[in-house]
C-alpha cells in the first residue's frame, strides 16, 4: 500500500504539472511560424500582405487560428482545476478512497482525455491548413520587404504542432495512469478488507481463555 500511496501522491503532482504546461502552451503555441505569419498582416486593413494562389491560404489564416488558441488556454485552466479537484478530495494521500474520491478521478481523467483528443484533431486540422499556405509568395513578399530594411518575418517551421500533439499526447498518458491508479487503489482496499475481516472471524472463533483458576475442561464443561 505504501508504494501505491506515493505513486498516487505523485501522479496527482504530474496531473496539475501537465495541466500548467497545457496553459503555458496556449501562450507560445502562436510563436514561431504562427507569428511570422501574423507579421504579414495589414494591421489597418486586417488584410494579407501578399496574395495567394488559388486553394492556398494567405496571411489571414493567422487571424483564423485566433479562436483555436483561445480555446486550447481555455482547456490548459481547465486541466488545471481538474488536477486542484484531486487535491481538494485528497486523492494524493488518502489510503482509503470514497465517493468523493472515485468522481474526482473519473471525472479529472475523463475530462482530460476528452480535451487533449479534441486538441489534438484541432492541432492535426490547423496543421494542414498552415501547411497550405501559400510559402512562395509569403517568401517572396518577406524578401522585398527584408530588402526595404524590415524585419524577417518568413518561418514555415511546424515545431509547435508537434510539441502540442507531445503535451496532449502526455496528458491522455498520465490521465490513462490515474484510472489503472484508482483500479490499484480498489484491488489494494479490497485486500486489505477481506484481511482485516479474516483477523475477525479467527478472533471471534478463538476460544475464551480460562479465568478464574479454571482449567481448559472445566470451561468447555
Amino acid at each position: 500500500m505504501k508504494t501505491q500511496m506515493k505513486f498516487q501522491k505523485i501522479l496527482c503532482l504530474v496531473m496539475l504539472i501537465l495541466g500548467a504546461l497545457a496553459t503555458l502552451l496556449s501562450f507560445v503555441w502562436q510563436t514561431g511560424a504562427w507569428a511570422g505569419l501574423g507579421g504579414m498582416i495589414d494591421n489597418v486593413y486586417k488584410t494579407s500582405t501578399f496574395t495567394a494562389a488559388d486553394g492556398k491560404y494567405d496571411a489571414t489564416l493567422y487571424l483564423d487560428v485566433q479562436g483555436f488558441n483561445t480555446a486550447m488556454m481555455y482547456c490548459g485552466i481547465a486541466m488545471i482545476l481538474l488536477a486542484v479537484v484531486l487535491y481538494i478530495t485528497a486523492c494524493n494521500k488518502r489510503r482509503k478512497y470514497y465517493i468523493s474520491n472515485y468522481v474526482a478521478t473519473g471525472v479529472c481523467a475523463g475530462g482530460n482525455i476528452i480535451m487533449s483528443l479534441i486538441l489534438m484533431i484541432m492541432n492535426g486540422i490547423w496543421l494542414g491548413k498552415f501547411q497550405n499556405v501559400d510559402f512562395a509568395a509569403w517568401k517572396a513578399r518577406n524578401d522585398f520587404r527584408v530588402s526595404l530594411g524590415a524585419l524577417n518575418s518568413y518561418n514555415d517551421s511546424i515545431a509547435w504542432f508537434i510539441v502540442a500533439f507531445i503535451v496532449y499526447i502526455l496528458v491522455i498518458a498520465a490521465s490513462v495512469m490515474l484510472i489503472l491508479n484508482l483500479a490499484w487503489k480498489i484491488k489494494l482496499m479490497n485486500g486489505e478488507k477481506r484481511l482485516l475481516n479474516g483477523e475477525t472471524v479467527t478472533k471471534s472463533a478463538t476460544p475464551e481463555e480460562p479465568q478464574g483458576g479454571e482449567t481448559a475442561e472445566e470451561v468447555a464443561q
